[in-house]
């Protein structure tokens, strides 16, 4: 494999991306990304119905929770979604700040960060553990625990 298709086939590793995965792009997110997820699912991006992950080129906060607030009702409980923004030294981390509340309130919490190239990284956003399973159909928590079987 030359060093471009291994970098490229890179790129859905480092995102996570597996064959078969239900998988919905928006937004700018580069050809070489797009190539990258498309060749690692094996067969194209869906646009509607449940989610493993979306991949979501945001230029800001508000963009940013926009997404994820379009996304998450959509997102199976082990999913993910991948902010993919510009490199911008300082800037993004402090408009970063201002969507973690929303993630919050969402159910969503950001556990990792990757650079994807010189000019993007990605933020990944997931349901914690904790809340996988007692999720309503607006993904706010459940009010009431699950019971466990007595024996």
């Amino acid at each position: 494999m030359g060093s471009e298709a291994r970098a490229t086939s890179d790129l859905a590793r480092r995102l996570g991306i597996e064959e078969n995965e239900r998988v919905e792009v928006a937004g700018d997110v580069g050809s070489d990304l797009r190539r990258a997820l498309r060749e690692a699912l094996g067969r194209g991006f869906v646009r509607s119905g449940e989610l493993d992950a979306a991949v979501v080129a945001v230029e800001d906060a508000n963009e940013a929770a926009q997404a994820l607030v379009r996304y998450r009702p959509r997102l199976r409980p082990t999913g993910r979604i991948w902010l993919v923004t510009p490199k911008r030294g300082g800037r993004w981390q402090l408009e970063q700040l201002r969507v973690l509340p929303v993630a919050r309130k969402l159910g969503l919490i950001d556990n990792k960060t990757c650079a994807l190239d010189t000019e993007r990284s990605a933020i990944r956003f997931v349901i914690p553990r904790a809340l996988r399973g007692r999720q309503t159909d607006s993904g706010d928590q459940s009010k009431s625990r699950r019971s466990s079987p007595t024996t």
